[in-house]
């Protein structure tokens, strides 16, 4: 059973095409120095990481997120977060918006363990 938000299932398409709308409202930052900058100067609120992304630059960017007490989530692939922006491929997006970060970790969370559960019924 889904989650209804809004009316509408949570779908990671749903969420792909809400990270757009942040990207296009500024509310967001991309590439792994930009991410790196705003997450040392305290302004990222949420950061995602693609599950495809790089292993060493995920890591130094979790750790990051760690030591400055930021939300983290895995989710889509590098190519699906750059789609999303209209970007090349991009291993982790940094919402900057604490009110966009909080209902995008909700969602992303959401259709994590929906995607989990699929895998274990498999």
């Amino acid at each position: 059973m889904k989650k209804k938000s809004e009316g509408k299932p949570v779908t990671k398409e749903r969420i792909l095409k809400t990270i757009g709308l942040s990207y296009r409202a500024g509310l967001m930052t991309s590439g792994f120095e930009a991410i790196e900058l705003a997450l040392h100067a305290g302004a990222v609120a949420l950061l995602i990481l693609a599950k495809d992304g790089s292993d060493k630059q995920r890591e130094k960017l979790k750790r990051i997120a760690k030591e400055e007490n930021t939300l983290t989530s895995d989710f889509a692939t590098a190519e699906e977060l750059g789609g999303a922006i209209g970007k090349p491929s991009r291993i982790a997006i940094a919402i900057l918006d604490e009110g966009m970060a909080k209902k995008l970790y909700g969602q992303i969370e959401l259709v994590n363990e929906q995607e989990a559960s699929a895998d274990k019924a498999e």
